[in-house]
Parts: structure tokens; sequence; C-alpha cells
């Protein structure tokens, strides 16, 4: 049973409900206060559930509660005179604000934890952050109860505000089927209940929502006297910061401590808790102390106990503003004393052996750091970044929008992106338009500007789109700074937006006059300027060295160019190209529709890439995208306009002729759960170069948008996941498996189309990236001898015959006559073969180790199967062997061959059998 005697209860208590204080009032009184008290033997019995949901949090049993009354009764002062409905009022917030904690609380407010609609959404994420990837069905039908426990702490961690608001008006049916309350007493259910629940709730709302709902005072009852009105606001802000500032070691005891299995995250909170003595007032503000200190090995700890002091004064520095503005007195307790400074909290909570120096990154600049990181110094000088991240945001939009319609099992959402160029007061304007999920005030004025913060799985976009989290939504965008890059193309931005919840009345604008120097605007839109369906509108007035306007005979044909960088086959060009095109060459991976005209205006508007139209379009025309060429090809088209500083040969006849001969040719890939990972080919022959490689034809996307990523000697398009913030770099994610497979096949084709044995070489690179991907290609002719080339077991055969020989590489040994290259007269002992060439990511991506060899993961793939050839014709250790290579100190001039009659003298490195 509760202790009926109020000896023990804070002086704020026994004032509101003594007798001597409201002696003429007895009945009412004695009503407020019996009611208090069976409440609180409910809530005892739910508040010790909590230790069990949650054990790693400090104490949130009825020592809580009754502690929350004496601090209470601390920050208000002798100024607060309760009458006894506000104490009983506060006494039910008190009791209910974290009963949420537990299941048990769940269900006694309806609704069981895993039956809400927030619980698949708080799986998921612990599934993402677990495996980077959005969940499975069956993990969401069927998940490991690890993962589902977590995200039960999680969802009761961030719903149990939201719960407490419910919990005075819940009922549930005893053992003898009675219905039993919180509550019991009807009439102060119905009076009270719901105020209550929206005292105890606001512990989690921000001020402004808290003077919203709580400023108006409540009346009384009939049954009690009419000067007994209810201040919800004084007692919300009694609540919170009482709430805040109950940190003493009677929230974590050593004893729950040292038998709780605690993760490491919680420890520092118990730590410093138990620590922190009870607090004393002193010139209006609370000090804390711990005389015992924290040793260097407790650093965690003392830092936490200043952040969250601090948080507790800041909490009251904030609530003594918010009386002083709706005209209440304030309380006593008005901030926390020692917080101002690190060094000041020492003096009261000691470091024993160690200095408290505060190292927090400060950024004084922010609108110069977001213009250099957000710009040209993270992406370059070529604009068409911006016009790739905002783009890429608007894809990632839709692809939200049409994920939630298949979670929640709605009609298919037909979404799309559309970009245009227009003409406003003389200056370019370029629009980039979706129908996706849109965003709210509070995103656009808030996380969109939030430099650094990716906003699309965070807590608030996911509350406003609920599901969110569970489908199979990935976004692009990771990094939370593609927005900023829009002002490499102009200052002048305007985003409009509705969210999906809104209505057209609901559509916001937020608008950069200056770029990021001056503050944007955030406002309503107008009528004219609202959406007639949800989605998000970025417009950018284009600088006008960007832009080439070609006018025509009718005002409304007139077309613009825009100067943007491409890369072909190695050579960089500069070209002023139309924006349907411009949109092919960076997004060529897109999985939403995006639309765009050559037209000032929109008009004449086509589809410019379709979704995922790469899969089974044609080779050729995609390979022409990923060059930056046309998609009919070069023949009649008016798309390339040279400028002045382009080199006369740009690699565009180059890059023609690859395309036509690698298109017919490219292979879907497939990632780990057999979905289209990629198109690609090896080159063949005919394109290699005389150092038998092939030029570099391929692109590794970051999601929908192409980078700089290529993954050498191959051809066509690999899906990637963006490598560093600029995303600019990317990492294929194509399986390991289904690249083997694809190398095999490439191999069969390749090798029916071969020239005859003597003529090899031109398998080197396929040869090694099958080694790079565990795949035989022993068969291939890549050693050559004074008899020409031979594969694996020839080469062991040759080997076997011979006690010694000389390594060099095949270049020392080709010799260019013309057009045309040949190769020297061998001598007898002299073996050819590629020494340094790696299949391997380049373009921002050197340090990826990319495709990870499982079988010998830190060695060049050819040196090591030549090692395995001395192992099987010397006996020597292949291992031993192939470091034989990085020891330059090896190496001998010696000669090697001759050309018409000339010796050929290298540097060469010595094998000797039994060295």
């Amino acid at each position: 049973m509760v202790q009926q005697d109020d000896s023990f209860r804070p002086e704020l208590w026994r004032k509101a409900l003594a007798s001597e204080v409201f002696a003429d009032n007895g009945t009412a009184r004695d009503r407020f206060k019996r009611a208090l008290l069976d409440m609180e033997e409910q809530a005892g019995l739910l508040a010790s559930e909590i230790a069990r949901d949650m054990p790693e949090f400090t104490q949130h049993d009825l020592s809580h509660i009754h502690a929350i009354w004496e601090i209470a009764d601390h920050i208000a002062g002798p100024g607060l005179q309760l009458n006894p409905a506000e104490a009983y009022v506060l006494g039910g917030a008190i009791l209910v604000h974290d009963l949420a904690m537990s299941t048990a609380a769940h269900q006694v407010a309806g609704k069981k934890l895993r039956e809400r609609r927030e619980w698949p959404d708080a799986l998921a994420r612990e599934v993402r952050k677990k495996h980077g990837r959005p969940p499975h069905g069956l993990e969401l039908a069927s998940p490991p109860e690890e993962l589902a426990r977590e995200a039960d702490k999680q969802l009761l961690r961030s719903l149990h505000a939201e719960v407490a608001g419910e919990l005075p008006m819940a009922s549930w049916t005893s053992s003898d089927k009675t219905i039993a309350y919180l509550i019991n007493d009807p009439e102060l259910r119905q009076a009270y209940g719901r105020v209550i629940g929206r005292v105890a709730a606001s512990h989690h709302w921000d001020y402004d929502e808290v003077t919203k709902q709580l400023a108006a005072p409540v009346g009384a009852p009939a049954f009690a006297p009419i000067d007994w009105r209810i201040d919800t606001l004084v007692l919300a802000c009694l609540l919170r910061t009482a709430d805040a500032a109950h940190l003493d070691s009677k929230r974590a005891p050593t004893i729950l401590a040292a038998v709780r299995d605690l993760p490491v995250e919680s420890r520092d909170h118990w730590l410093f808790q138990a620590r922190i003595q009870r607090p004393y007032l002193k010139h209006g503000r609370l000090v804390f102390t711990a005389p015992d200190g924290f040793a260097s090995d407790e650093i965690g700890a003392w830092w936490l106990a200043y952040e969250t002091l601090s948080a507790v004064d800041e909490e009251l520095r904030n609530t003594d503003s918010v009386l002083s503005d709706n005209a209440r007195s304030a309380f006593s307790a008005r901030g926390v004393a020692n917080v101002e400074s690190p060094r000041a909290f020492s003096a009261v909570a000691p470091c024993r052996d160690w200095e408290p120096v505060e190292a927090k990154v400060k950024v004084d600049d922010v609108a110069g750091l977001v213009r250099r990181l957000g710009g040209s110094e993270l992406y370059g000088d070529n604009w068409i970044a911006g016009l790739r991240e905002i783009v890429t945001n608007a894809c990632d939009a839709v692809k939200a929008r049409e994920a939630l319609a298949v979670y929640r099992g709605g009609h298919p959402f037909a979404g799309r992106v559309a970009v245009w160029l227009e003409k406003c007061d003389e200056h370019i304007w370029l629009t980039c338009s979706d129908n996706g999920i849109g965003m709210t005030p509070s995103i656009l004025g808030g996380k969109l500007l939030d430099f650094g913060n990716t906003s699309w799985l965070s807590p608030d976009v996911v509350r406003g789109n609920p599901g969110l989290l569970a489908s199979s939504f990935e976004p692009s965008g990771r990094f939370g700074i593609g927005f900023f890059s829009i002002f490499m193309a102009g200052k002048r931005v305007k985003v409009t937006s509705r969210s999906v919840s809104g209505g057209p009345a609901d559509t916001w604008i937020l608008e950069f006059s200056d770029g990021v120097e001056q503050r944007p605007i955030l406002r309503v839109a107008a009528p004219e300027e609202q959406l007639d369906e949800p989605g998000t509108m970025v417009a950018v007035q284009l600088d006008d060295y960007l832009c080439e306007e070609i006018p025509a005979d009718n005002p409304g044909d007139n077309r613009v160019f825009l100067r943007s960088r491409v890369l072909r086959m190695g050579w960089r060009s500069t070209e002023a190209t139309s924006l349907v095109d411009i949109l092919r060459y960076l997004m060529p991976a897109s999985e939403v529709e995006i639309w765009a005209s050559k037209y000032l205006g929109g008009r004449d508007s086509e589809c410019a890439v379709g979704k995922r139209e790469w899969v089974t379009m044609d080779g050729v025309k995609l390979m022409r995208r990923l060059l930056g060429l046309p998609d009919d090809g070069l023949d009649g088209d008016d798309s390339l306009i040279d400028a002045e500083d382009v080199d006369p040969y740009d690699g565009v006849e180059h890059a023609e002729e690859v395309a036509q001969l690698v298109g017919g040719r490219l292979q879907l890939v497939y990632d780990a759960d057999g979905k289209p990972a990629g198109r690609i080919a090896m080159g063949i022959p005919s394109m290699m170069d005389e150092d038998f490689t092939y030029p570099d034809a391929s692109i590794v996307t970051a999601g929908p948008a192409r980078t700089n990523t290529v993954l050498r000697n191959v051809c066509g398009m690999l899906l990637g996941r963006p490598y560093g913030a600029a995303r600019e770099a990317a990492v294929p994610i194509a399986s390991y498996t289904s690249m083997g497979d694809w190398v095999e096949a490439e191999m069969a084709t390749l090798s029916s189309q071969a020239p005859e044995m003597e003529k090899g070489g031109w398998c080197v690179v396929l040869a090694e990236m099958a080694l790079s991907l565990d795949r035989d290609a022993r068969h291939l002719p890549c050693w050559r001898v004074r008899d020409g080339w031979i594969d694996y077991n020839r080469l062991v055969q040759w080997l076997s015959e011979r006690s010694e020989f000389h390594v060099t590489d095949p270049y020392i040994l080709s010799v260019d006559i013309g057009p045309n290259t040949v190769f020297a007269d061998m001598n007898e002992d002299v073996l050819v073969f590629e020494l340094g060439k790696n299949v391997n990511l380049s373009g921002n991506s050197n340090l990826v180790d990319w495709p990870q060899n499982q079988n010998h993961p830190h060695e060049l793939p050819f040196r090591y199967l030549f090692g395995c050839a001395l192992e099987e014709a010397w006996g020597a250790s292949a291992a031993h062997l192939t470091r034989f290579f990085w020891r330059p100190i090896k190496r001998k001039l010696v000669e090697v061959g001759s050309f018409h009659g000339r010796p050929i003298t290298v540097l060469a490195i010595p094998f000797v059998r039994g060295e």
C-alpha cells in the first residue's frame, strides 16, 4: 500500500492537501487527496514494470515520482501555492509522465506496443542499422527477437510522452471482469483525465506547443470551490523542469548498476547520476555537486554530467522566459550554477588527475563552410554536379512515395521528375519538379538546411510518413550536403514544397536571394504559387555564362544550350549541350521517369530518361549515353556545339566507334538479391591499345547518377553506392558471384572469337579480371616465350625444362612500326608477361579494393598465378616466389632479345632454381 501519512511528503504537497490550509473545504480536498493516493497505488504497479523492459534506464519507479515532487518544491520556491485541484492534476501528471516506458502501460492504453503503426518503422530502423539496407518482408513479419527487443526499447522511449497523454482515461478488465481505471473516480476522470494527460505529455513538447495548448487555465468542477482553477501552464513548466533536474543518486542506485547488465552507452549515465548529490538553491540557481569527483577513466561520465546539467540550465531559463511572457510568477530556480564553462563545473565536480579541456569542433563562418564544401571545393568547377544532386533528390522523393504506396497496399503511384528552363526578367531559370513526398515547413526550414545531416530517414520525416522506414525505400542521398551544390549554378534559389499530408494551402516556399550568405525566407505560398499535388519544386536563376539561348523565328521555339563538362574515353570536353542530353548523361540509371525539354518554357517536353530503361534499352544507345553522345549518334545531330576551348580531337568519333563495337555485347550482372546491378562487357581485341589495355568506357553510378569512378578495362555501367561526400566516387553493388559468372561467359565468348593462339596477348586483361574473381584463366594465352603466346599448362612445361630464366614486361619487346606494333625476337631464356597490371576501380576510388579476391586478396593475381606455375614446375612456394617481385635489387641488366639484329638490353628479373 502507498503510505497515507503526509509527513514524508514535500512542502508543495502538504500545503495543497493539508487540512490546516483548506479546512473550510475539507470534503473536496480529501476527495482529491484520496483519488491521488489511489492513482499512485495503481501507477506504482505499472512503474515497477519499466525496469523489466528498460533495465538500462535509471530508476522510474515511485522513488522517482516522489523525488519529482520534492525537486518541484525546491524549484518553485515558497512563492508558489497550489490549490488541491492543481496538486491533484500535477500529481497525476507526475505519476503517468514516464509510465509508458513499459509494454504493460501500452496494453493499459488499449494497444499492444507491436500493434502500433510506428512499430514496423522502429523495427526497420534496427534492421537498417544492422545490415545497412531496407528490411525484407520476412524480417518485418517474423523479426529476430534481438532486433525486435531493440525496436521495442526505442519505441517505448519515443512514444512514452504521447502514450502518457492517453493513460489517465485508459481502462482495463480485471480478473473478476470488472472495468478498472487509473482514475477510479468517474467525475474526476471526466473533469481532469485529459487535462492530466496533456500536462504529462507536454514534458516532451517544445515551448511553443506548451504555450499554445496549456496557456488557458482550467475551471473547477461542480463539487469544488470556484476559485480552485488550474493553471496548466505553470504545472507543465514545473513538471518538465523537475523531471529534468532529478539527477541524484536516488535515480541510479549503485547496487542496481552492479546487478544489471548495463550496455556501454548506459554506464556513463548511471555513473554520473550516482555521483551527483541533491541540489540546493543559491541566488536563483540550482547548485549540483559531486564532491567525490571523476577519475581519468571516468571522463565520459563527467562530460555527460556537464552536458546534462547544461541542458537543465537551458530548461530552467526557457521556463523562466515562458512564465514571464505569459504573466506568470517566476520560479525560485531560474538556472543551474557552475555550467557556464567546463572549468567552472570542475569546481563542484572535481576532475581527479586530468583537466577538462573542451575540444569541440567550432565553425564560426557557417555560410563560408557551406559555400566551400557545398560547392566547388567539394564538387570541382563543374556546375552540373548541382543539377545532378537536385535531380537525385527529386528522384529520391518520388521513390519514397512509390515505396510508401507499395508498403501500404495502395494503388500504384505514377511518379515523375520534370526539369525545364524558362526566361524571367531576362534571366534563365532552371526548375526541377517532382511529385514525391514533399516537405513540411519544419523540414523545409530545418533538416533541409542542416548542412551535413541527411533528412531522408530522420525521425521528423518518418513521423510524417509512417511506414517509410519499413518500406523498401533506400535513398541515394546520404550526406546532407547535395542541396547546397545548386548554388554552384546561381545564387537565387526558390524551393516550393507541399507534403503528402497537406493540401494546396499547405504549400510553403523557401527563398534564397543571394546564396548562403544571406538568411533565406520561409513563407506560406500565395494562392497562385500553391502546388496542386504533393511534391517539391527547386528553381535556380542560372548564372549568365552557363546559358546560350538560340533565338528562333517563333519565340516559343527558342532553345537554350547549357555549358557542361563531359568525359569521353579519358578526354574532358566542355560543350554547350541541350538539357535533355545533359540529363541522359548525368542520370543513366534513374529509377524514376525524368522529363525535360530542349525549348524554353518546357514546350514539347519528352521523357529524357525512362524508369530503369537502362536494363532493356538498346546497348549501343546505352553506351552512347554513358559516353556523352547523342542517343541517335553523331549524324545530323545539332546538340554538340563545340565551345572555343574544346580540343579539336575530344574523343567523340572514338567514343562512337566503341559504342557500336561494344553495345551489342553488354550483359546484365546482378546484386546479392538477384536484382540487375549493371550491364557490362569486356572490350574486344580490336579495341585494345598497344599496352594490352582497353579504353575507359565504363562508369559506376551512385544510385541513379554517374560518378567519376570507372572499372578499368570494362565497358558499360555498374550500379554503385557513393564513396565519399561528393558522390563523385562509388563502389559497385554487383555480387562477387554474379561478376564471376559474367567473366566466365566473357571468356567463352571472346575465346571463340579470338585470333589464333600465337597471336595472343589480347586476353591479358580478361585473364586478370577472371583471376580477380577467383575464376580459372589458365587456358588463356597470357605468357609469351620465343615460340609465341602460351597458356598456363604450356608455361608449366616451359618452366620445368629450365633451371634459370629472366622475366620482363611485354612493353619492353614491343616495337611500333607506323600504326602497327610488332614483337622483337626474344631470347630462349626470356619469359614475358604483365608485371604490374591489376583490375581496379579508378577515378576518386583508388583506395577501394574491389573486387576483393577471396583466396589471395593482397596479391596481384597474375603474379600469384605465375607463382603457382613455379610451384608446380620447381616445387617452390608460390607465396615466396611472388614476393620476389617486390625486391627491385634483384633485377639485372641483361640482353633479352633483338630487333633487326640489334640487341635489346634491359633490366629483367632473374629466376634460378634452388635460390
